[in-house]
């Protein structure tokens, strides 16, 4: 992962409010394409299996981090895994279950009669009629059993009370809808597998660290009122350095600052930036490389269930780095303005300082 996956969000035209579940405008999904999709289930219970292992166990060990699928997972497993029975046209390139959702790549070798959606709503309804059969079995508490709270338990049963045609405790297994990425980029689809495959590891460290991948809202720093994700105790760490390339920095300058910096981290202290200039992004780079502590600051916010990836999970997870942005997420695809790196080197500067 380079620096710019903590700018980029890819938006679809007309679209302002989040969503894991919009479509791609303007894309044809009845076209040859490869798919990652992704669907949870209906309020993230976890009815499909549950999470085994140790979260440092060796990978390939017996006691490395794995889903013990419920039957009811297997069954999903299984018709994931026979869609082209039903669709020739697809072929299903890897499944990943996990206790309340699902992952899965999908290859349209050929042009499709129907576009992808109806090959996902096939597969619903399988999942659908094996999920009413289980409750009918009594393999599957109902949803109010599942609540993580109590509140939610009794908005849900007010819900259900004044509003039966919104009650999906009874026969429909996955949530509405479902989110998929399109493959585009060289590697990407290297990289969707060992996603995938590493889904079980991830589990398992956010469960031992879950304050570090929890979205804090209304945190307060200096005049800012923020959003975090990682770990918050870097903002107290009494050696902090605010990494701000100037234009008017000769090289020289830069190498000595630069040195300075590592210098710093290095002892154990916390480099703060934007990371929006080219320089910037190259200190930050290495000190990441490197596994020094960072606090990264963002133009935008934290999208709904968001989810560090790739380097910045594992830092996320060894608490050496800290997310934060003064803004709200949004769905617009912006250039970040003077004005807004001004503000973001400030709240740098304001770190280091306090």
């Amino acid at each position: 992962m380079d620096w710019e996956a903590f700018e980029k969000h890819k938006a679809f035209a007309g679209e302002k409010k989040p969503s894991m579940l919009r479509r791609r405008v303007g894309h044809d999904y009845e076209k040859r394409c490869v798919y990652l999709v992704t669907m949870t289930v209906e309020g993230r219970r976890p009815l499909l299996g549950r999470l085994v292992g140790d979260a440092g166990a060796k990978e390939g060990s017996i006691d490395a981090p794995h889903i013990e699928l419920s039957p009811l997972g297997k069954q999903v497993r299984e018709m994931w895994e026979d869609i082209s029975e039903h669709y020739p046209e697809v072929r299903v390139l890897a499944t990943m279950v996990m206790p309340d959702h699902l992952h899965g790549i999908l290859f349209v070798e050929r042009p499709m009669d129907q576009p992808l959606g109806m090959v996902i709503k096939g597969f619903k309804v399988g999942c659908n009629k094996a999920y009413r059969q289980a409750l009918a079995a009594g393999l599957c508490p109902p949803m109010l059993q599942h609540c993580c709270s109590k509140e939610d338990a009794t908005s849900k049963a007010n819900t259900s009370a004044t509003s039966k045609e919104n009650d999906r405790t009874h026969g429909l297994l996955f949530s509405r809808n479902y989110n998929d990425h399109i493959l585009e980029g060289e590697g990407e689809l290297e990289r969707w597998f060992r996603y995938l495959a590493d889904n079980p590891r991830r589990l398992a460290v956010k469960r031992q660290h879950p304050e570090f991948f929890t979205i804090i809202r209304d945190v307060r720093i200096g005049e800012w009122s923020c959003q975090t994700v990682g770990n918050q105790y870097l903002l107290s760490y009494p050696e902090k350095a605010a990494v701000i390339v100037h234009k008017a920095y000769s090289d020289k300058e830069f190498e000595e600052r630069k040195a300075q910096w590592l210098a710093l981290a290095a002892r154990g202290g916390v480099l703060i930036s934007a990371a929006v200039a080219t320089r910037e992004k190259e200190v930050m780079r290495e000190a990441m490389n490197r596994g020094y502590r960072l606090i990264v600051l963002r133009e935008n916010g934290f999208p709904p269930l968001y989810k560090p990836a790739g380097e910045s999970f594992a830092a996320c997870s060894k608490g050496t780095l800290l997310q934060v942005s003064p803004w709200e997420y949004h769905m617009n695809k912006r250039t970040i303005s003077r004005e807004q790196c001004l503000q973001l080197n400030r709240m740098a500067e304001w770190i280091a300082e306090h």
